[in-house]
This record gives C-alpha cells, sequence and structure tokens, in this order.
C-alpha cells in the first residue's frame, strides 16, 4: 500500500513535510521495499538543508535495497548519494555512484533515474572542468527526462546544461537556458528549485558581456526571497553569498560581510565545503579591500585548511583504491674487487701501450721522410708538402682520437671512483650497499670492453691480427651464441625471430672474431630497438658450404641518410639516439668491418629513418677459400658464451620523492650517473631530475629549482645551451648552475663560464668535493640575496652593466612604487604586472631576496615611510595613508618591527 502510495517522483517529495515522512517510518519498521521508499523519500528532503543527514539515510535505504535485492530502491539510494557527494565537493565519489546507479537503471528501463543519473554525472564532469563530457551527459539527461514527461527534473537539467555553457563562456546561450528553466520551474509553482535558476540568472547579468548591476541585484534579492521562502538552505546560502559579492563590488562593505558571514553559516551547516571555500575567497577580497589585512589573512588560512583537507582526503581515496604490493628478488654477487682492479689496470696499460706503438710509428715515419731531404728538388717539395698534410690529419685525428676517448672514459670512470670514495668515507660498521658494488663492476665491465675494442682495432689496422680457425659443428655453436641473447630480447620486450640453415660438413670459422662480429651486429639492433619492435637473424651456408650468409634486420629507429657513409669510421657517432637514450661508443660496426675484411668477406648496410636497419654479412668458411697467408689453423675448442641480459643496459629510473623545501635539478643523460647524484643529494634535497637540456630547461621553468646540476654532452641540448637559456630567462635567471663534463681543456670551460655558469667540476669527480662546490654556490646565492636586500633603495650606477637579476629587483620595487597609495594592492597583483604566477613570483623572489613577496611590499611601504617622516612631508597620519597603510595601529606596529622605534620617536630621533 505504501509503495503505490510513494511513487519515486520528486514532486511528491516536495509536498511532504519531514517530520511527516519520519512519522510514515516509525509506524512503518518492518525492512521491506515501502520502507526503502520512505528512506529514499525522507533523503531527498533533507537536500539543500543537511547533506549529513541526506548521506546517513541514503545509506540505511541503500543498505536495506540490496539486502532486498530491490533494484528501484538501489538506483535511487545510489542518485541520493551521488548528488550528496557532489553537493559537497567530493566529485569522484559522485560519479562512482551515479555511474552505478546508471547502469542499474539502464538494466532496469527506470527512465527517471537513469536521467537523474545523467544530470548528477554531467555536474559533477562540470566541476572537474571536463565540459565536453558534462555537455553530453546533460544532453542525454534532457532527451530523457522530455520522454518521461518529468517537467520539474527538466528544468534542473536545463539549469545544469545552463551552468555548462557558463564556463564555456556561452552567455547567450547560458542565459537561454536559465531562463527556460525558470519558466518551467514557474509553471510548476516548484519554489524549492527556483532560487538557484534564479542566482544563475543574476550572475549572467554581472558578466562583462551582459553586465547589467540592476537586473543582477533583482535576481540575487528575488532568488533569496524564494530560497527563504522553501526552506532550501543551500540556495539561500548561494544567493547571500551573490549579494554579498554584489556589495562587496559597490563598495557597500557591511552590507556585503553581514551577507558573506550569514551565507558562510549556512554552508559550513549544510556541509557543503566546496561552497565554503568560494565563500572564504569572497572574505579575503573584502577584508583587502577595506584595508583590514588580518582577517583577509585569517580567512585566507580557513581557506588553505579547507581546501587541503578536501585535497588530504581525495588523496587518502586514491591511495587505498590503487595501493599494490610487489616483490623484488635481488641476487647477492661476490665481487673480487683487487681482482678487477687489477684487470682494470691492465687494460689500461695495454692501452698505452698501444698509443705508445702508434707514436712511435709516427716518429718513424716522420724520420723517414726527414731523411729524404737530399732527394731532387722537386721531390723534396712534393715530400714536405705530404709530410705537412699528413701532420695535420694525424694532430686532428689525434685530438679527435683523445676527446672522444676522453668522453667514454670518464663517465664509467666516475661511476667507478665515486661509489668507492663513498665505501672509504663510510665508518666501517656500515654494511656496502651490493648496488653500489653492482654499479663499479658494470662500468668496470664497461672500460675493459671498450680497450679490448680499441686493442682490436689498432691491431687489425696494423696488420698484426690474424684469424686462427678450426674445424668444428658451425650450427651448434652459432645456436649456442644467438640464444645468449633470448633472456635480453624478453626482458626488453623485443619479439627475437632466427631462422638458421648451416651445414656442419667440413666448415671452417676462427670462433673468436665470429663470436666479435654476430655478438656486435646483435648488440647494436637490440640496443636502437625499442620495446614491442623486432629483431630478425638468418644465417645459412652456400649451396656448396663454402660462405656464411648472416642477414639481420631491426625495426628499430634507423639511421639518417647522410650519416650512412661515415657508419664503419671508428668513433663516428649518428645523431640518433639508442632506445635507452645513450648514444654508441662509435667503435661496434668500425669492428665489425675490419673482421669481416680480415676474412676477405663482404659486408653490406642498408638503414631508413624510423623504419629499422638491415646489415648482411658474407664470409667464407671453407678451407680453401681460408687457406691465405694469415691463416692459423688451431684445435678444436669448448665453447661457452657469455650470457647478454638486461643488466648491460641501463635500468629504469624512478623519480625520488620530496624530502625537503630546496630543490635540486639534476640533468644527466646518462641514467646510472643520475641516479648516483640523486643518492648524494636525496638526503639534503628535494632531488628532481631530467635525462636532455630540453626537459631540463621545462622543469626549471616550472619548478625554479634552488640550484642546477647539469651535465655539458648531451642530446637535444647541451649544457652550454641549457645555461644560457637559463640565464636570459628573467624567471630563471638567478640559480646557480654547476656543470659536469669530460672535457678537460681550458677552452671548454671559459664556454661554461661565459653562458653564466656558476662552476665547472670535471668526471671523474670526488663526491666530496661535489657537495661542498654544492654547499658554497648555496652559500653564495643567500650572501647575493643579502646584497641585493640592502640595496634595493640604492640608485642603480648608469656606467655599471646590470644583471638580469638587479635588473629583476629594479622592476619588481618599481611596480610597488607606482600602487604604494593602494593599501589594496595585493601579491597577486604584483605578479600579474610581472607577468608571472603568484607561486613563480613567490619563488623568485624568496630566492633572490630570501623574504616573501608580501614582506617586501612592506617593506617599501616602510622604507617610503621613513624618507618622508625624515623630510617631515606631511603629518605621520597622511604619510601612513600614502605609503598603504589604512589603519594607524597597524602601521605603527610594522614601523616599530622594522626600525625599533615608533613613527613619532622616529620624527624626533
Amino acid at each position: 500500500m505504501v509503495a503505490g502510495c510513494f511513487a519515486s517522483r520528486a514532486v511528491f517529495a516536495q509536498l511532504m513535510p519531514i517530520d511527516s515522512l519520519k512519522q510514515e517510518l516509525r509506524l512503518h519498521p518492518k525492512p521491506d521495499t515501502n520502507r526503502v521508499v520512505l528512506l529514499n523519500l525522507l533523503s531527498n528532503q533533507y537536500i539543500s538543508i543537511d547533506y549529513q543527514q541526506v548521506k546517513i539515510i541514503a545509506e540505511e535505504a541503500l543498505k536495506l535495497a540490496e539486502k532486498l535485492s530491490y533494484q528501484a530502491g538501489i538506483a535511487n539510494a545510489k542518485n541520493r548519494l551521488a548528488l550528496c557527494y557532489h553537493m559537497i565537493g567530493e566529485d569522484e565519489l559522485a560519479i562512482q555512484f551515479a555511474l552505478s546507479a546508471e547502469s542499474i537503471a539502464e538494466k532496469n528501463q527506470m527512465a527517471e533515474a537513469l536521467a537523474e543519473s545523467y544530470r548528477i554525472l554531467g555536474s559533477a564532469y562540470m566541476n572537474q572542468e571536463d565540459l565536453k563530457t558534462a555537455e553530453n551527459y546533460h544532453i542525454r539527461a534532457e532527451k530523457m527526462a522530455r520522454k518521461t514527461k518529468n517537467r520539474r527534473l527538466l528544468a534542473r537539467i536545463l539549469n545544469g546544461a545552463g551552468t555548462v555553457q557558463f564556463r564555456k563562456q556561452n552567455d547567450l546561450a547560458a542565459l537561454k537556458l536559465y531562463q527556460q528553466s525558470l519558466g518551467i520551474l514557474r509553471e510548476e509553482n516548484a519554489i524549492f528549485f527556483m532560487p538557484i535558476a534564479l542566482s544563475n540568472i543574476g550572475e549572467i547579468y554581472s558578466r562583462p558581456t551582459l553586465r547589467n548591476p540592476a537586473l543582477e541585484r533583482q535576481f540575487f534579492e528575488e532568488a533569496l526571497f524564494y530560497a527563504l521562502k522553501s526552506k532550501n538552505r543551500f540556495a539561500e546560502g548561494s544567493a547571500l553569498s551573490n549579494l554579498g559579492m554584489l556589495f562587496t563590488t559597490r563598495n557597500n562593505y557591511p552590507k556585503a560581510e553581514r551577507y558573506l558571514s550569514q551565507a558562510l553559516k549556512l554552508s559550513q551547516e549544510t556541509g557543503t565545503r566546496s561552497v565554503t571555500t568560494r565563500i572564504y575567497l569572497h572574505l579575503v577580497e573584502l577584508n583587502m579591500k577595506r584595508g583590514k589585512s588580518p582577517q583577509a589573512q585569517k580567512y585566507l588560512k580557513s581557506y588553505y585548511d579547507l581546501r587541503d583537507s578536501l585535497q588530504n582526503e581525495k588523496r587518502t581515496r586514491q591511495i587505498v583504491r590503487l595501493e599494490a604490493q610487489y616483490k623484488s628478488e635481488k641476487k647477492e654477487q661476490q665481487i673480487k674487487l683487487l681482482e678487477q682492479e687489477k684487470r682494470f689496470y691492465m687494460a689500461s696499460k695495454n692501452f698505452w701501450i698501444g698509443g705508445s706503438v702508434l707514436l712511435f710509428i709516427a716518429v718513424i715515419i716522420i724520420y723517414y721522410l726527414l731523411q729524404s731531404r737530399n732527394r731532387k728538388a722537386g721531390q723534396l717539395l712534393e715530400v714536405q708538402q705530404t709530410l705537412i698534410e699528413k701532420l695535420r690529419e694525424t694532430d686532428l685525428l689525434k685530438s679527435r682520437f683523445f676527446a672522444t676517448i676522453s668522453h667514454e672514459f670518464r663517465t664509467p670512470l666516475a661511476l667507478i671512483l665515486a661509489p668507492l670514495e663513498e665505501m672509504l668515507l663510510a665508518p666501517r660498521s656500515s654494511p656496502v650497499d651490493p648496488n653500489d658494488l653492482k654499479l663499479v663492476k658494470r662500468n668496470a665491465n664497461r672500460l675493459l670492453d671498450l680497450v679490448n675494442q680499441l686493442l682490436d682495432l689498432s691491431k687489425l689496422e696494423a696488420g698484426k691480427m690474424s684469424l686462427q680457425i678450426q674445424t668444428g659443428d658451425l650450427e651448434t655453436w652459432l645456436r649456442l651464441l644467438v640464444s645468449s641473447f633470448d633472456s635480453l630480447a624478453e626482458a626488453r620486450g623485443i619479439q627475437f625471430i632466427k631462422r638458421m640453415a648451416v651445414s656442419s660438413d667440413n666448415t671452417w670459422f676462427d670462433p673468436d672474431k665470429l663470436e666479435k662480429i654476430v655478438t656486435n651486429i646483435l648488440s647494436n639492433a637490440f640496443k636502437f630497438t625499442g620495446p614491442g619492435g623486432s629483431v630478425a637473424l638468418s644465417i645459412q651456408t652456400s649451396d656448396d658450404a663454402s660462405d656464411l650468409f648472416i642477414t639481420l634486420t631491426d625495426t628499430g629507429k634507423g639511421i639518417p641518410e647522410e650519416d650512412l657513409p661515415h657508419i664503419f669510421s671508428p668513433f663516428y657517432q649518428s645523431r640518433k639516439l639508442a632506445d635507452d637514450g645513450q648514444p654508441g661508443t662509435g667503435l661496434g660496426l668500425a669492428l665489425v668491418n675490419e673482421l669481416v675484411k680480415l676474412h676477405k668477406g663482404e659486408i653490406d648496410f642498408a638503414s631508413q629513418l624510423n623504419t629499422g636497419t638491415t646489415i648482411s654479412i658474407t664470409l667464407p668458411v671453407s678451407r680453401e677459400k681460408l687457406d691465405f697467408a694469415e691463416a692459423v689453423f688451431v684445435r678444436n675448442q669448448e665453447f661457452a658464451p657469455k650470457p647478454q641480459t638486461a643488466d648491460d643496459f641501463p635500468a629504469v629510473e624512478t623519480e625520488p620523492d620530496a624530502g625537503t623545501s630546496d630543490c635540486l635539478l639534476v640533468v644527466e643523460d646518462n641514467p646510472e650517473l643520475r641516479n648516483f647524484i640523486v643518492t648524494i643529494f636525496q638526503n639534503q634535497f628535494r632531488v628532481v631530475t631530467a635525462q636532455d637540456g630540453e626537459e631540463g630547461l621545462q622543469l626549471a621553468v616550472d619548478l625554479l629549482p634552488d640550484l642546477i646540476i647539469s651535465d655539458v654532452m648531451m642530446p637535444k641540448m647541451d649544457g652550454i645551451g641549457l645555461t644560457e637559456r637559463i640565464r636570459t630567462n628573467d624567471l630563471t635567471s638567478h640559480i646557480p648552475v654547476l656543470l659536469l663534463t669530460a672535457k678537460s681543456d681550458a677552452e671548454s670551460r671559459m664556454d661554461g663560464f661565459r653562458t653564466g655558469a656558476d662552476d665547472y667540476l670535471i668526471k671523474p669527480f670526488s663526491t666530496e668535493e661535489l657537495r661542498v662546490r654544492v654547499a658554497n654556490l648555496v652559500e653564495q646565492r643567500k650572501k647575493l640575496a643579502a646584497k641585493y636586500r640592502s640595496e634595493i633603495w640604492a640608485p642603480a650606477s648608469p656606467t655599471r652593466t646590470l644583471s638580469y637579476d638587479e635588473k629583476f629587483v629594479i622592476s619588481l620595487r618599481a611596480v610597488v612604487e607606482t600602487h604604494l597609495s593602494d593599501s589594496s594592492f595585493s601579491v597577486e597583483q604584483l605578479a600579474e604586472e610581472m607577468c608571472l604566477s603568484r607561486t613563480q613570483l613567490f619563488r623568485k623572489v624568496k630566492a633572490l631576496l630570501e623574504i616573501s613577496p608580501n614582506e617586501l611590499i612592506n617593506d617599501i611601504r616602510l622604507q617610503r615611510a621613513a624618507e618622508l617622516i625624515r623630510s617631515k612631508a606631511d603629518s605621520l597620519t597622511q604619510i601612513s595613508y600614502s605609503v598603504g597603510f589604512s589603519e594607524q595601529s597597524y602601521f605603527a606596529k610594522r614601523f616599530r618591527k622594522k626600525f625599533g622605534v615608533s613613527p613619532g620617536e622616529y620624527a624626533n630621533a
């Protein structure tokens, strides 16, 4: 019987008082569908009156409806909860409940509940600034409401659609929808919903495009009248807030304060915290215009406290929803450090021996050429010119050689020496971090591989390397070698396709040279192919088993056409970076090319940018074709290829959490060195990282860090370019920059200093030295801030060239002095005139002067007041007004705090 009486239409809910519904619930304690209907009607009655009650009653209705599997009750209860959460500013939960209600209503063909779900979703997405989605939901809601012929629901939907257009700055479209909504509500005599539509129309007439102060006030006052009449407390609060802002703009401060105070009280009672935050901002504006800075600051603090509370609640829900556990297994590796150091020493020694041999050969050539000076005059001149050209070429190659080798050596050396220094400085009782030992070993192996490749290249170019061929099961040997890349392919998410058809009869090959050829081309393919790509390797012998054909195709980044002629040149590096962001050493393909020449084989290379690369190699494998003078025949040897794992490539880096207020930006393209620098400073700074100059510049502009540590040689934008851009940008010109580089020559250092770098540190560096230099830069910046504060009133010398920071401070002072008598001049206005955001202005001023923008404004006002008092330009009262202080007591308090005496004492001093 009750279910038949209590239809779920909102019109009936508005006709039945709260007390009557409570009485019905007391008379109907039985937990059935009728009680669910009564609970939903009661929760609807509390809307715009007390949202805490809406939530409690709707949750009870939902719990009972789910127990009874009553779908209509579930949908309506979830819509009530969605609307409640939307009104108190928790739109994520609102969307969650509305989507669930939408699903149930659509499945059970409940048109009105479905229209209400669409309406709430539209409003929630509108608060999230997703206006396109909000507009789509309102369109769907309007269609469904017209289908049900529920005119009151239609009016509310039209009102919401109008607010979407209002947010999109389509004022005429919004006004049309608001008027349609109001017309329907007047026809239906739905005075409970009329105040919202009236307030919205009033806001339209406050916009610059349709400004009409008379109509604005008329609609706001009518909205307040109907809100009081219908006891719609939410609408009453909105109307009071709007009237408060109206009278604020008209400088009628007592009325504005009365209306805003009433609005604040209502929003707090109804629990609409999102509305409360807006009212706090209105009160801040009102008190700033009245010159009541303490009151304004009090309301501003309340605003931030409430906003932070809302954000913290949202973060807590997100953490609970997304929290997941993960486990990782670490393998402990024992590293024989002394043995590793010995291997590195021997490799370095061999490298220098090889270099000395090259220099010795050059000396012999020069000596031989000098001995030919007694030849005929024409030949002498020709020989001399040839000698000069060769010397120049040798010098150029030598310079390029040492520059490239220096860069390739210094970064791994930095990653070996720096962790070792940290271990030596640590207390003996401190355990050694296995990750540091892995870092040392990995970079020592890189140095060893680099030295071995250099020695192989020097031997090949000098003709001192010969083939050591053996006969054996070539197919089995190749399968073992190629399979060592399987784990690497799996770890990097690359499809590895292998096709092999090799004759095992009477094949001859040099295992060491063939392993280097296959390993180098496969390593290159995996290095320049990203996840989701593929690497295809085909190895087969000719019909007569005399030649071995190796074809490797990848879907990597490819090589630009202009770089193709140089790919086999030693130390040549293409402009295209590997998939991990690191360039190659320029040795791999040069070594492969020389080894193929040693076999008297052929190599062909084809590549297309952003498509991929194909390399084809032909090698002789018959004894007849390998029977030349350099070949040495040896006995069959056992083969065990080194596994190629993902550990050979830089690991993915994670961003450290914010730990302190000071921010350090590390710009370094080598992931391991970047991560190591983070570990050095993570307890001292909030460290943010970038992998190239372009990303570093963007982060510098966005975050305004306290210090930047940058590498010099980087992709996209190098450290010199980054420093220059930092120094020429008013926003970032104050930030100290420390450059790290493998270039140790004086010219490179001067280039860094010319662009404005504050310090320059050469790799490999001492971690202790890096810490000291960073501390010195921070201390220098503090001293410079004190200097700027002391000179802010000193006139600039016309003969001295001002820095960007000095120009910025002068501009700040000029802007404040322009508005000196305006007591309402705020930090926001100062930021706007300096073309900065409030946050950027705060960070810039704090970094330059170590005071806040608000303190700076007060200091300038007080300094000017002191000048006027000393010159006895006017009475103390007039002077305080002329420098922007509207209250004498506050002026005297600030003056005494600044100068240690009252204004009167200062005047008589």
